[in-house]
């Protein structure tokens, strides 16, 4: 097959092909048909949300309260009394933030892993009225626990990510454990070249936020919306990023170069696409959230979220596959000598 090479023809737009590029609903409806008759795609997020709701609760709030405690008071010492109400609401917002925070929820990795509900909501209560929950006794352990559930959960990601790459196949295969491996590594590999990236523009980009917040507080909001816009301009063509290593067991550099390049100039129309599978997975978050977490209602909640998200998942798959043929044909299609000079 073709897709391990892109030439330089992707940099031409592409040319009339009998094929049509995927198209946005009937991808979608496929997704949704592949999870129902694959229902077990969803066995992954709803055993770790169970988990995540159900069993131990990992909390640093009596760890890290008291630190942020004497932070404030060295602040306020520097500061003034002016910064005392600043402050106060810095301390309320980081006591609300702990007191409900779960560290095992941050076994939900990016951007390959496994979606869950849970994760989101960082809820601390549960059906069963004696949830242990165990206090972090010190920073090194928790970077220790960090690390594992970091590991764990890429390996986790990795398991479904093959999965729906498996169903979405038109020839199953079984599952490779070798190949597992591979795009264990490499998901890794994607997320420590993201965060090099991130880390990269954000210093200069913070740095000149910092500037304009200086000079005017309004100009500083515009420049943050910009900011936004500019972050999802960059973003978007990386999008299929994870697909082309499970899809085509590509590494992770050449499949986030063949995700910008295959939607710059094959597949512009992925906005829409990823606009109507947010706006699915969204407008549905609001009805999971509904039940309170000491109620088992949220059963219902985490099995609709696990099988909606699958489905959307399993849609991109499928967008991706058709996607490729069609870019395959594309090219294949502008390297035809025409038959009569025009």
């Amino acid at each position: 097959m073709y897709y391990g090479k892109i030439t330089n023809r992707m940099n031409t737009p592409p040319t009339i092909t009998e094929s049509q590029p995927p198209r946005l609903f009937p991808t979608l409806v496929s997704g949704f048909n592949t999870v129902a008759n694959n229902i077990w795609l969803i066995a992954i997020p709803v055993v770790l949300d169970g988990a995540l709701w159900l069993g131990p609760k990992l909390r640093l709030d009596q760890l890290i309260l008291p630190q942020l405690s004497l932070l404030s008071k060295s602040l306020l010492q520097a500061q003034g009394a002016d910064f005392q109400s600043t402050l106060d609401s810095m301390q309320k917002m980081w006591v609300q933030f702990f007191t409900h925070f779960n560290l095992a929820t941050l076994i939900r990795t990016f951007p390959i892993g496994v979606p869950t509900f849970l994760s989101r909501e960082t809820v601390v209560d549960s059906p069963i009225t004696n949830t242990p929950q165990y206090q972090v006794p010190s920073l090194g352990n928790a970077f220790l626990i960090l690390l594992a559930l970091v590991i764990i959960g890429f390996f986790l990601g990795s398991l479904y990510f093959n999965s729906l790459a498996q169903a979405t196949a038109k020839s199953k295969e079984k599952v490779n454990f070798e190949k597992l491996l591979f795009q264990f590594g490499q998901s890794i590999a994607m997320a420590l070249i993201l965060l090099v990236v991130v880390m990269i523009l954000a210093f200069p980009a913070m740095m000149l936020l910092s500037a304009i917040l200086f000079i005017n507080v309004q100009l500083a909001d515009f420049a943050l919306l910009l900011g936004i816009f500019a972050v999802l301009w960059l973003v978007m063509p990386l999008v299929f990023s994870p697909h082309g290593i499970f899809v085509i067991n590509q590494k992770a550099f050449p499949s986030m170069m063949l995700s910008m390049r295959m939607i710059r100039y094959f597949l512009p129309g992925t906005g829409m696409f990823v606009i109507t599978a947010a706006v699915i997975s969204e407008g549905l978050n609001m009805v999971w959230s509904i039940p309170d977490a000491t109620s088992w209602l949220l059963t219902i909640s985490i099995f609709g979220h696990a099988f909606i998200v699958t489905a959307l998942l399993a849609a991109s798959f499928i967008y991706y596959r058709e996607g490729l043929r069609w870019m395959q044909e594309t090219i294949q299609h502008m390297s035809t000598p025409m038959s009569k000079p025009v």
